[in-house]
C-alpha cells in the first residue's frame, strides 16, 4: 500500500515518532520528579555512559512513545530502542502531530511496520490496541511478521469497531504465547492446531468461535489458569450443549475466572455464555472441586432468573477456597422473580457450603430481592474469614429500601466478627 505520506524509511519513523525538539531535555526524561539537576551535566555522563542492560529496563519500563523518543540521545540509546522487547501499540503513540490526520490503515502501515522492521532483538510482548482500529490485511502482515520471529510470550489484539478480524492460520504458530487477549476476532485454527501449551491467560471478548472449537482449544491448553469469556449470541456460534462440568474438566488449574452474558436488545433477552453452559439439569456442586479457583468475576445476571441463580451457586459451593466474588448485576423492576428461584438458596440445604477463604463480596446494581439477600446471608453465615461486603444499590432502590435492607444484614448473624458491609449508591 503505498500513500501521499510518502515510502516507509528511517527518516519517516523518526519525524513522526522519535524526534524531539531538545535533545539535552531527553536526558531527564526518566527523572521528571528527582531533585537531581540532569539538563546540567554533560549528555554523556547522564545517558550514554550507562550500562546498556540498565538502559533496557529503563525503556521497557517507560511508555513507548517516550522510550523511542530517547533514541536521540546517543547511538547507545538508538540501538536498545531497537532491542526493546515490549512493543505497546495504543493511542497514546500516535498523539503527534503528524499522525493527527492520518487514517487507521496510515498508522500501521508508517508507524507499526517500521518498527517492527527495523527491530533487532527478540519481541516478547506485543500489543495492538488502537481506537477505531478495524479488520484490515495489514493486520495480517503484523502477525506474519510476528510469527516468523517465534520469540513472541504475550500478544494482545483488539478490534474496536466493523467486521471481526478472521485470524491467520499464521497465528497459532505462537507456540510460545503464555498470555492470549483477543477482541472481536474470528478464532478458526486449522485441524493441525493443537493448542497453546504455554499458554497461562486467556482473555475472550466477543471473539467468534464454536462450542467445539472452543472446548477443544481449552482442554489443550493444560497451563491455564486465567480465564475471561464475554461473549453474546454472535460470536458465541452454533449450538452449545456442553455443560458446565464438561467446561471446567478442561480447566483444571484456573485460578481466576470471569464471565459476561449481555442481553440482546433488538433480538431476544439471553444471557451469554451462561446460558451456553447451564444446559439440562444444573448440579448442585461439580464433581470435582475448583480448588485453585480464588477469583470470580461474574457480569450480567439476574437474582431473578432461577438459571443465574442456580449458575452463581453451583461456581461459589465449587471453589472451596474462593477469595473475591464480584457480581455485577442486571436489575429490572419489572421482572418476576422465578418462585423456583426463590426458594434454591437456604441455610438447610447449604450445609456443605464452605468459604473458609472467602474474604471479599462486591454486588453492583443491588436490589432488595429476596434471593439477592438470602446470597449474602448465606456468605455471612459461611465466612469466617470475611473482610468486606460492598453492595452499590440500584440507583431506582428509594432510601427506605435502602435502609430496610442495611438494617436486616445488619443484624443477621455473622460467621466473621471482622465482616464489614459497606453500602453505596452509584
Amino acid at each position: 500500500m503505498r500513500d501521499q505520506k510518502g515510502p516507509v524509511t528511517d527518516h519517516t519513523l523518526q519525524s513522526s515518532l522519535f524526534s524531539v525538539k531538545n535533545p539535552r531535555a531527553m536526558s531527564g526524561v526518566m527523572s521528571n520528579n528527582s531533585t537531581m539537576e540532569v539538563q546540567d551535566l554533560p549528555l554523556e555522563t547522564t545517558s550514554s555512559s550507562l550500562p546498556p542492560n540498565i538502559i533496557q529496563t529503563i525503556l521497557t519500563l517507560m511508555p513507548m512513545r517516550d522510550a523511542f523518543r530517547t533514541s536521540i540521545l546517543s547511538h547507545n540509546w538508538r540501538n536498545q530502542c531497537l532491542n526493546i522487547p515490549k512493543l505497546t501499540f495504543d493511542d497514546a503513540v500516535f498523539q503527534g502531530p503528524s499522525c493527527k490526520n492520518g487514517s487507521m490503515r496510515w498508522k500501521l502501515l508508517y508507524i507499526v511496520y517500521p518498527i517492527l522492521l527495523l527491530h533487532q532483538g527478540p519481541i516478547l510482548e506485543f500489543s495492538l490496541c488502537i481506537s477505531q482500529l478495524i479488520s484490515c490485511c495489514e493486520i495480517d502482515q503484523i502477525i506474519l511478521h510476528l510469527s516468523r520471529i517465534a520469540t513472541l510470550k504475550k500478544l494482545t489484539l483488539c478490534i474496536e469497531s466493523g467486521d471481526d478480524h478472521k485470524l491467520l492460520p499464521a497465528f497459532f504458530n505462537l507456540q510460545k504465547l503464555t498470555v492470549l487477549k483477543l477482541q472481536k476476532c474470528v478464532f478458526q485454527p486449522p485441524v493441525t492446531f493443537k493448542g497453546f501449551s504455554r499458554l497461562v491467560r486467556l482473555s475472550f471478548n466477543n471473539v467468534s468461535i464454536t462450542a467445539e472449537v472452543f472446548l477443544r482449544f481449552i482442554s489443550n491448553c493444560p497451563k491455564l489458569k486465567d480465564f475471561t469469556l464475554i461473549g453474546d449470541e454472535k460470536h458465541l456460534m452454533g449450538r452449545w450443549n456442553s455443560d458446565f462440568v464438561e467446561l471446567f474438566e478442561c480447566l483444571p488449574l484456573v485460578e481466576r475466572l470471569c464471565m459476561s452474558w449481555y442481553p440482546i436488545k433488538r433480538l431476544c433477552m439471553s444471557w451469554y455464555p451462561i446460558k451456553c453452559f447451564a444446559t439440562g439439569v444444573i448440579p448442585q456442586k461439580l464433581p470435582t472441586s475448583l480448588v485453585h479457583l480464588k477469583y470470580l468475576h461474574l457480569t450480567g445476571l439476574s437474582f431473578a432468573r432461577e438459571i443465574d441463580v442456580r449458575s452463581v451457586l453451583l461456581l461459589v459451593t465449587s471453589s472451596p477456597n474462593i477469595d473475591t466474588i464480584i457480581l455485577k448485576m442486571q436489575y429490572n423492576p419489572n421482572e418476576a422473580v422465578s418462585q423456583t428461584a426463590m426458594n434454591l438458596i437456604d441455610q438447610q440445604g447449604c450445609l456443605n457450603v464452605i468459604l473458609d477463604h472467602l474474604r471479599v463480596l462486591t454486588i453492583s446494581n443491588f436490589a432488595s430481592m429476596k434471593t439477592g439477600m438470602d446470597f449474602v446471608k448465606l456468605v455471612l453465615a459461611k465466612s469466617p474469614m470475611l473482610k468486606i461486603v460492598d453492595i452499590v444499590i440500584d440507583k431506582r432502590v428509594d432510601i427506605n429500601g435502602e435502609v430496610k435492607m442495611l438494617k436486616e444484614l445488619v443484624q443477621y448473624p455473622r460467621a466473621s466478627t471482622k465482616a464489614e458491609i459497606r453500602f453505596q449508591r452509584p
